[in-house]
């Protein structure tokens, strides 16, 4: 931690300051501190939209091991190598590891990950602590602190599913000392947790600062029932759920496909995203989809079509893409097997992953405009099933009505709907639990979920040595990763997790 907070103290000063002024080049680096700014609305601003940037393009150099925050691509990488879903290719052992359930708490990948998340964290405490002392405008000042404490939240969430117990920082440090705290229990960060996301959800104004990637009331109740979901909540996971849907704000896109294109992003089904742009108008700003997930393709006399800049290091499993219906909407869109250039000749190569490839608006593949998708409406609809299904240790008809839904979209292949995937029925409590976990894997391939599923289901085990992942080593020890040994080695407060 003492690492972290060092960081994360001096250059949020820097970064935050130097965004909100003009005369950059006469401001020496030595007087800055938290009392020459934060006094006008303007600041409150600048301190705000920094937290974004540490949660999409972090403050790290380009070509530094730690460029990117939280949603850059480890949120969607990690959550799905270290599952049944996809194996590693990139020669790495930082990643190859964590795919084959090997890696111990010096992988630096886990380390940058916990940064990221503190990072994050502390940026978010430096608004919820400082903009309520600026005069300003009383509800733009609420909606500030108010997107300050979902990203809280969120990053703690986030956290506390991984680490467990992890050090509950709610204030902003401005010291070594303050920042070298002990793990908190898993209780108290949960209620710090659910504390923020009410107090978002009642001051989030719906006229300031809407939309492009920033928190409305609905996300925080929509992560609320999240939360509740992975507490074992379910009655309050339940009826957030149900009140997420009762508010008429979203709708499920009638065709799977348009939920990834560029012309679609905040709107329909997503709750929430992080906002990215690989736009040069705003700077280096794109995550990393294509990049990852991508074939790399074969050009011949010059031809510069198709990804140009894609390596294909998460490639689904075989047993991820034969568990789908061949009919299943959801295969064609999320996996590619093949690509024809303009003179008509073909490659084919194995399943890749390209769920996220608006081929028309960004026919090249490389740097993308696409949003990383954290909450969207689909997945409303199966926590309401899934709690349901715990709450009355079966499937009620209201639980069959939501998972039906979403199998229902799946049989639309873009032109027509197909009888397959018929509606469930006649199940009991663990073959309706077995049908959610199996419905959440169709849907939400490399968005973030997969791990938490199958921990949360107790199946990782099962599934993972099930899948046919090669020289994985998994076990229930697995069910949490390590605490960095970096911040153990600088914070003696903090003990390692049961295993590592």
């Amino acid at each position: 931690m003492k690492k972290i907070n060092h960081f994360i103290f001096t250059s949020a000063l820097l970064f935050l300051f130097l965004t909100s002024c003009d005369f950059l080049e006469e401001i020496p680096e030595s007087v800055i501190n938290t009392n020459s700014f934060y006094k006008t609305e303007s600041d409150a601003i600048a301190a705000t939209n920094a937290i974004y940037d540490y949660m999409t393009v972090g403050t790290q150099g380009i070509f530094d091991e730690g460029f990117g925050g939280i949603f850059f691509n480890d949120f969607w990488v990690l959550k799905d190598i270290l599952s049944d879903n996809c194996k590693e290719t990139i020669t790495s052992a930082e990643y190859q590891d964590l795919s084959e359930f090997k890696f111990t708490p010096d992988n630096i990948r886990i380390e940058l990950y916990w940064e990221d998340l503190y990072k994050t964290i502390f940026s978010a405490n430096i608004v919820i602590d400082r903009v309520p002392l600026i005069e300003m405008d009383a509800i733009k000042k609420n909606h500030l602190v108010s997107e300050a404490k979902f990203i809280r939240a969120l990053m703690y969430f986030e956290a506390v599913r991984l680490y467990g117990e992890v050090p509950l920082l709610l204030y902003e440090t401005s010291s070594i000392a303050e920042a070298s705290v002990e793990r908190s229990d898993v209780a108290s960060i949960y209620a710090a947790i659910i504390e923020d996301l009410k107090y978002s959800a009642d001051h989030l104004s719906r006229s300031y600062r809407v939309g492009n990637g920033r928190p409305i009331p609905e996300a925080c109740i929509a992560l609320l029932s999240k939360v509740y979901l992975e507490m074992g909540e379910y009655q309050l996971a339940a009826k957030n759920a149900k009140a997420v849907m009762d508010t008429g704000a979203f709708f499920l896109w009638e065709d799977y496909g348009d939920i990834f294109k560029l012309d679609n992003m905040n709107s329909g089904e997503i709750i929430f995203a992080a906002n990215f742009s690989g736009t040069q108008s705003q700077g280096f700003k794109p995550n990393q989809y294509h990049v990852r997930l991508l074939p790399p393709m074969i050009y011949e006399n010059g031809r510069k079509e198709g990804p140009q800049n894609a390596w294909g290091w998460e490639v689904p499993t075989d047993d991820l893409y034969n568990s789908y219906n061949i009919l299943d909407r959801r295969r064609a869109v999320t996996f590619i097997t093949s690509f024809t250039y303009s003179d008509g000749s073909t490659i084919n190569f194995d399943p890749h992953i390209s769920k996220f490839w608006d081929q028309e608006k960004e026919p090249e593949g490389n740097s993308t405009d696409a949003d990383v998708i954290y909450l969207r409406y689909a997945e409303i609809f199966l926590i309401y099933a899934e709690a349901l299904n715990e709450i009355n240790n079966g499937p009620t008809d209201d639980a069959y009505i939501a998972i039906n839904k979403i199998r229902n979209r799946a049989r639309f292949n873009g032109i027509e709907v197909l009888p397959i995937l018929p509606d469930l029925s006649g199940l009991n409590y663990q073959e309706f639990k077995d049908a959610v976990l199996l419905e959440r894997r169709l849907e939400f391939v490399m968005e973030g979920h997969r791990y938490h599923d199958l921990v949360r289901m107790n199946k990782l085990v099962e599934k993972v040595n099930g899948s046919g992942k090669e020289n994985t080593a998994v076990s229930a020890t697995h069910n949490l990763l390590p605490i960095p040994q970096r911040e153990i080695n600088l914070n003696p407060n903090l003990i390692q997790n049961t295993g590592y």
